[in-house]
């Protein structure tokens, strides 16, 4: 950054960032939030899970990422890996910590889930603390926090789920709220802006095209209010900006010099294959992330994004956070009829239930900040309930939160696993299983490559086109080709005599071959 301004803040930005200052909003939110999940998740600490099918794909290169050798993100269904590994180191530093250090949780999985449930804490609740820093009392903060939890309460999983496609939820939450507080003058919030978007183009390559739009708007906002002199951006907020920029693209970079052009050719020949669909497709498909589907959706989120600038009049934020929204769904409807090639898979646009989660959010926060204002000009007595109003209904909130479904991790387990390395154990003699299976039967197949190996058992896949999913640590070489003892897993039911069946799985059967 140039011309990096160290003039004071304006009086909007002194009086009230100040005041939000005083009480350490970020740790009460993240302790609280973790709190919540941990308890309804508190079977992490106690119930042994084997996974299998996607979570024991990531755990795959979790391992790698354990030993400092991952450069890349999850594997993606069209055969190339995401951008970067920042999830997955998070995920190695929870199984290090609690699975192997503390021995607080009872397999390497648990302590996985553990720290991703944290890290979906952090960013709600650095969106919530970013938010709070708007207004000058703390009532806007509880209100907002009551709304957000209430969503939770019905879509949870964007917090306590482990799939990846839920997880970039809580991230381009905070990527929204940033940008909106960067955009309204927030020079300090920068670092969130750069977080949150080197969380999310390492996590999916379609961020390579939602995150600089939004974060490179959110900077030209800002510098057009330093110009202004409605601004001021520190040096420390420049080079924290640019510190958290750099250690996102340290991997990558890396990645491109040593695999020259690493993923990158790959998303650029996807980039011309998909899309192709009309408006009204993707239209349906945008607005059916938000609460009550297309149609309802529309109407509550048109009447919201009207009302939230209008009750925050004077509050920048209140501006620019549903501009933030306003664009971001607009670059999902041009993603969703471009870049999208099959619009049933609803889980390429699970992230947008950020939009509503911060609309909702935003429009509770400034309508108890107006209530609080007008009550008070108006000197009524009422103004007195209003905190308790607030109170009770982030405790109403919680309470539902707390018994939602929701927030219970979903399990992708595999519950059979020990006793199918118990076979292959004794059927292998010690010689690696070569495996061959059905493209139907790849769920069951991560969960035995992973749990095998964890038991000290080596199993490998012998057609090298699975290599995009197990990577190559998990295909066989030469040697195990030649003299390892082969294997088939196939999807379904054991087949029939005179195959010699080893063990079931889920939805799969691993039989001796021939």
């Amino acid at each position: 950054m140039t011309a990096i301004a160290t003039a004071p803040a304006p009086a909007a930005e002194t009086s009230t960032a100040r005041r939000a200052r005083r009480v350490p909003i970020f740790p009460i939110a993240f302790l609280g939030l973790l709190a919540l999940l941990l308890v309804r998740n508190r079977s992490l600490f106690t119930a042994a899970v084997d996974e299998r099918g996607d979570y024991a794909a990531n755990s795959i290169i979790v391992d790698q990422a354990r030993h400092f050798e991952l450069l890349v993100g999850n594997y993606s269904r069209l055969g190339f890996s995401h951008p970067g590994p920042a999830f997955f180191y998070v995920q190695a530093f929870g199984e290090w910590l609690l699975a192997d250090l503390l021995g607080a949780v009872p397999t390497e999985w648990n302590g996985q889930a553990v720290a991703m449930l944290a890290l979906a804490a952090a960013f709600l609740a650095g969106s919530l603390a970013i938010l709070r820093s708007w207004f000058d009392s703390a009532g806007p903060a509880l209100a907002g926090s009551a709304a957000a939890l209430g969503y939770l309460a019905f879509h949870g999983h964007v917090v306590a789920s482990m799939w990846m496609p839920f997880a970039y939820a809580p991230a381009f939450l905070l990527l929204l709220a940033a940008a909106a507080s960067v955009a309204a003058g927030r020079g300090r919030h920068l670092a969130a802006l750069a977080l949150a978007g080197g969380f999310l183009v390492h996590g999916h390559a379609e961020f390579l095209f939602f995150v600089p739009l939004l974060a490179g708007g959110a900077l030209a906002a800002l510098w057009w209010r330093h110009r202004r002199g409605a601004a001021s951006i520190t040096r420390r907020d420049g080079l924290l900006f640019a510190a958290v920029i750099a250690l996102f693209l340290l991997p990558i970079a890396v990645n491109l010099a040593l695999h020259w052009p690493g993923e990158f050719g790959r998303y650029f020949g996807y980039g011309g294959s998909g899309g192709g669909h009309g408006p009204g497709a993707a239209a349906r498909y945008v607005l059916g992330f938000w609460p009550g589907g297309p149609v309802i959706g529309a109407v509550v989120g048109a009447a919201l994004l009207g009302a939230v600038p209008l009750l925050g009049r004077g509050n920048p934020v209140t501006r620019t956070g549903p501009v933030a929204i306003l664009a971001g769904t607009a670059q999902f409807g041009v993603y969703a009829a471009v870049g999208i090639d099959d619009l049933t898979q609803a889980y390429v646009g699970y992230f947008a239930l950020a939009f509503p989660l911060l609309l909702m959010t935003l429009a509770a926060a400034v309508t108890a900040d107006r209530a609080a204002r007008w009550l008070a000009d108006r000197r009524s007595p009422a103004r007195r309930l209003l905190p308790a109003v607030v109170v009770t209904a982030l405790a109403a909130a919680l309470l539902v939160a707390a018994r939602s479904p929701q927030l219970v991790a979903p399990l992708d387990a595999e519950p059979t696993l020990p006793a199918a390395v118990d076979a292959v154990r004794a059927y292998t003699g010690g010689r690696p299983l070569v495996l061959e299976l059905d493209h139907d039967a790849w769920p069951a197949m991560t969960g035995l490559l992973v749990g095998a190996q964890r038991r000290g058992v080596r199993v490998c896949v012998r057609d090298p086109r699975w290599r995009f999913l197990v990577t190559a640590d998990y295909l066989c070489r030469p040697a195990e080709l030649a003299g390892g003892a082969p294997a088939t897993l196939t999807a379904g039911p054991p087949p029939a005599a005179p195959a010699r069946p080893l063990a079931t799985l889920i939805n799969a059967t691993l039989t001796a071959s021939a």
